[in-house]
């Protein structure tokens, strides 16, 4: 008896600690649809702990029902754990820049292993296919209750592999590490889910999904600590620990440069036309900056420094590599700021430093000697 209420007050606890990370995310002003999807996701787990805590209850014979009741209450859990690994699949894909996934047609094609579960689910209420109760009342598992755990499974390894797979295929280090967030996630729930299925009575799935949300959680925090709101690229204090560890690592195929990027005549854009088109002309910059780096294989870092000038931190074989980029830079601002219709020329300047590692410079040395190299082409313009 003693051990069906420790379940019930772990199932209790986590019902708490996911209704305050619920309630932040409920009071924040994002409503982008991944936001959205997390809170779902919240919503879902929520009822998860509810309903196990009164499943255990039942299985433990504190409450007596019959099979059927007990039957929908030993489903419901799974069913939640079920939607939840298939918004969690969706999230991933959205994230990942995979639009079509929101399509309908996309969506349709996602959910097609949901649907079978649900069949399973429906026929293992007629059948003993599923779950039956044996004749001491205790819950025993039929042939296809592998198969129904292998939906939830799939959904969360599936978007495991793949987040860590763009995670080394995708140069920018903002990408790098939210990816790496992304494909750790589900592995506490996998590994809990798995010890679930064979120790029922014990509380292993609740802590195991409370403990990926927190990880989720402060993550998210993180990256708002780190991203500039208005462009999602780095901001100045993420630019200050990347490049400390930087400067410590002194790769011997490259150099590392830094480019310093600022807009030319935005004072007058901003005057003109507005601080919301000039808001426009600074996430199109960064845009480009993110466009600029798509296709190279080297480590790249983009930041928002302040105002309207950018950093890049970049690997390079040799100068003529860093100008070479420096003009896609510029070439890649003049195009999607055509394309976007603006009313204004936008285009920017780039000046850059060669960091030498044989005679180390402080961060705030780097910066100025780009800066230097910035107002010499800006004169020369």
């Amino acid at each position: 008896m003693s051990n069906c209420f420790n379940y019930v007050l772990a199932n209790l606890a986590c019902i708490i600690f996911s209704g305050t990370v619920l309630h932040n995310l409920e009071r924040g002003v994002d409503k982008q649809i991944s936001t959205v999807i997390l809170i779902r996701m919240l919503c879902l787990l929520e009822i998860y702990f509810l309903v196990d805590s009164i499943w255990i209850l039942f299985e433990s014979n504190v409450f007596t029902v019959n099979s059927i009741v007990f039957y929908i209450v030993s489903i419901i859990p799974y069913l939640c754990l079920l939607i939840t690994a298939w918004l969690w699949y969706m999230y991933c894909e959205i994230v990942q820049g995979n639009t079509d996934i929101i399509s309908h047609k996309g969506t349709l094609k996602s959910i097609i292993p949901l649907y079978i579960a649900i069949i399973v689910m429906i026929i293992g209420m007629f059948t003993d296919f599923l779950i039956s109760i044996n004749e001491n009342g205790f819950l025993e598992y039929g042939p296809l209750y592998v198969l129904l755990l292998c939906v939830p499974f799939g959904y969360l390894i599936h978007s495991s592999i793949k987040a860590f797979l763009r995670a080394y295929t995708h140069n920018r280090y903002y990408d790098h590490s939210l990816y790496i967030a992304m494909g750790l996630f589900p592995l506490l729930p996998i590994i809990c889910g798995l010890l679930q299925s064979f120790f029922i009575t014990t509380p292993i799935m609740c802590y195991g999904a409370t403990g990926a949300i927190l990880f989720l959680y402060l993550t998210a925090i993180e990256n708002r600590i780190s991203i500039d709101p208005l462009t999602h690229i780095n901001n100045r204090q993420e630019l200050h620990r990347y490049l400390t560890i930087k400067m410590r690592s002194n790769p011997k195929d490259k150099d590392l440069y830094l480019l310093i990027l600022d807009v030319n005549h935005f004072k007058g854009i901003n005057d003109k036309y507005g601080h919301i088109e000039g808001d426009k002309a600074l996430v199109t910059v960064a845009n480009a900056m993110k466009a600029s780096f798509v296709d190279t294989k080297s480590s790249s870092f983009l930041c928002r420094f302040g105002g309207d000038e950018f950093i890049v931190i970049m690997e390079a074989y040799d100068e003529k590599q860093v100008r070479n980029q420096a003009a896609l830079i510029q070439s890649n601002v003049t195009k999607l700021n055509e394309d976007s219709g603006a009313a204004f020329t936008l285009s920017v300047c780039v000046g850059y430093a060669r960091y030498d590692y044989n005679n180390p410079k402080t961060i705030q040395q780097l910066i100025a000697q780009a800066d230097e190299k910035l107002y010499e082409m800006k004169k020369n313009r």
